[in-house]
């Protein structure tokens, strides 16, 4: 896979949308692995602080309806 900015070998893909990028293009977000409840109905996240962001796409900060998935 190929960087998606200057086509050079990727060094990892973007954990949002999959693209490739190499060292140099590289960003990063943070990114929600889980979501829970502790033991005192609180709700929490499991977050990786610097995930891999291609600097392109755009993640949504809040949920997308889905009303054909029935």
């Amino acid at each position: 896979m190929n960087c998606w900015h200057c086509d050079r070998p990727a060094y990892g893909s973007c954990r949002f949308c999959g693209r490739g990028v190499c060292k140099e293009h590289t960003k990063t977000l943070p990114h929600i692995e889980e979501l829970y409840r502790d033991d005192r109905g609180m709700h929490k996240a499991l977050v990786v602080a610097d995930a891999l962001w291609c600097g392109v796409c755009q993640p949504r900060e809040d949920p997308v309806e889905l009303p054909q998935l029935k």
